[in-house]
């Protein structure tokens, strides 16, 4: 298959990543890096990191520290010290180390980062493939005044650049430079380079060349909709796991333990009430304690050059910035509980980001909020109405019964299965109910299955959509598309369905429709792109 041109405007996908080179002479920058050959040093990262990079070596080597630790004392019972001082000797100078071998330069409209002590190092890349840059503040660098860069490139999955650590003020200068293509020589001829990482940290900023207009503002109301994401009960859970020790020490020690010991006098299903009940608070509380320390203060900003700017995090601050023109689509998530709230998400679909990178949340667009707004958003980046709000073309009778089938036949497999095993073992009766209840539920989730299924092709854009408990409506630009794959499985040629993927170089790499009629999906890949399949087709 041939791949369908790109749009004007749009970068070809799949750019070569950032690579490895010796310390030599760069070449001079290619046209339309927006970067002016600058001779600039080798710089050093902030002097303050060496308060920073100990601790982190320190973690790093925990395990071997106690491990010493322990055999010191084995072996020495005079308590001498002697290893555990050489030892922790050993990991600070490591942290220090870190900060004398590590240096970086913009030059030639390149970013270059050096460094090693024994293996020498050299990570270079040319501006113009950068895609995201990352300024994230955890607190103990809040607290010294510094965060880390981290430069995301054309390649997903190459190392990114790290610089840790700048000062902020420095750190947002770089991306300046790097995201809104500002010149480094834009100082006066004769005054050379701009102190970017320089000795001069504390000099003033210049003024800002890309305005920037506000998008959207966290609400404090939205966090009710914490609770309700797959996103926030995963993180009540891991807090209520850690501190789970603590708890039941404290309750062995409290009256409140008493408390609960009581309820062993109540009926059974009084005691699941409560404890449904107390469980269903516990988990919201830290829910919206998770999402708080997530999306407190998130900010969404568009700059004049073509820049998405995202601001948000309470302890560890984060900000993200991405260039609109990698942007291939956006991502609406509709989870059951955000939907049934009248919330979702949305999430931008966009080169440069690897699956790691987008774990981390940085293609957030909108937290959990009122779907208004997620939409209000989403048309404000794409500008494209129909494909974000107009009714998706459903997938027929087929896809139907199929939806059906697949959710009924293994709930009845399951149930058969119980009932036959409580009467031959005489089990109790609440385990037959048990096992009978997805049976019960199925015929509801193939409906909603399906109600989720659809797809819609508009003049700039293919949406998909598909999902129950984890529903998302994916809007993908044409242009972006570089390939379809279509499958059949057994039973869905019987039927006459098909699965049609396609391929861009962004996001998840692949957005899928999902038991779409076979003569359907062949229309939509051919007009996305009439040369991607008119060789296949007969005329």
């Amino acid at each position: 298959m041939t791949e369908p041109q790109p749009h004007a405007g749009l970068p070809p996908a799949g750019l070569p990543p950032a690579h490895l080179q010796d310390t030599g002479p760069v070449q001079q920058p290619p046209p339309g890096s927006g970067l002016r050959s600058v001779e600039t040093h080798w710089r050093r990262l902030n002097v303050r990191m060496l308060l920073i990079h100990p601790v982190q070596e320190g973690l790093r080597f925990l395990p071997a520290l106690a491990g010493v630790f322990i055999l010191g004392r084995t072996q020495d019972r005079g308590g001498g010290g002697w290893w555990e001082l050489v030892a922790l000797a050993a990991v600070v100078a490591l942290g220090f180390l870190r900060y004398f071998t590590t240096r970086f330069r913009i030059e030639n409209g390149q970013i270059e980062l050096r460094k090693g002590l024994f293996t020498k190092q050299v990570i270079a890349t040319p501006a113009d493939r950068v895609r995201t840059v990352d300024v994230t503040a955890p607190l103990f660098h809040r607290i010294l005044g510094l965060a880390k860069v981290e430069i995301g490139t054309a390649a997903g999955g190459q190392e990114r650049l790290v610089l840790d650590a700048l000062t902020v003020k420095e750190a947002r200068r770089l991306r300046e430079e790097l995201i809104h293509r500002r010149s480094l020589a834009a100082a006066e001829p004769g005054a050379g380079p701009p102190a970017v990482g320089g000795s001069d940290p504390g000099a003033p900023l210049p003024p800002p060349t890309n305005p920037e207009t506000t998008l959207l503002g966290l609400d404090p109301g939205w966090v009710r909709f914490a609770p309700l994401t797959t996103s926030g009960l995963l993180s009540a859970l891991a807090i209520l796991g850690f501190a789970n020790q603590y708890l039941q020490r404290y309750l062995e020690q409290s009256d409140l333990g008493n408390t609960f010991n009581r309820l062993g006098g109540y009926p059974v299903w009084v005691d699941v009430l409560v404890g449904l009940v107390g469980v269903a608070a516990a988990v919201s509380v830290l829910a919206v304690l998770g999402y708080l320390l997530q999306f407190w203060g998130f900010r969404l900003t568009r700059h004049r050059g073509g820049t998405l700017h995202v601001t948000r995090g309470l302890v560890t601050s984060r900000e993200t910035s991405i260039e609109e023109k990698r942007i291939r689509g956006v991502e609406i998530g509709e989870p059951l509980g955000l939907r049934l709230g009248g919330g979702g998400r949305l999430m931008a679909i966009t080169t440069g980001l690897s699956k790691k990178e987008q774990d981390r949340g940085s293609a957030w667009l909108v937290p959990p909020a009122p779907r208004a707004v997620v939409t209000g958003v989403a048309a404000a980046i794409i500008g494209d109405d129909e494909a974000l709000s107009a009714p998706l073309r459903q997938h027929g009778p087929a896809a139907l019964r199929r939806r059906y089938a697949r959710a009924i036949g293994p709930a009845l497999l399951l149930a058969v299965g119980v009932v036959v095993l409580t009467v031959r073992f005489e089990g109790p009766l609440w385990v037959g109910v048990v096992g009978c209840l997805p049976l019960l539920v199925s015929p509801l989730v193939a409906r909603d299955r399906y109600a989720g299924l659809g797809h819609r092709l508009t003049g700039r854009h293919l949406v998909v959509r598909s999902g129950t408990f984890v529903r998302r409506r994916d809007v993908l630009l044409r242009q972006g598309i570089i390939g379809f794959n279509l499958r059949q499985t057994f039973f869905q040629r019987r039927v006459g369905l098909a699965t049609l993927a396609a391929t861009t170089a962004a996001g998840k790499q692949s957005y899928t429709a999902y038991d779409i009629p076979l003569g359907e999906a062949v229309a939509v890949a051919h007009g996305v792109d009439p040369q991607l399949l008119g060789q296949f087709l007969a005329s």
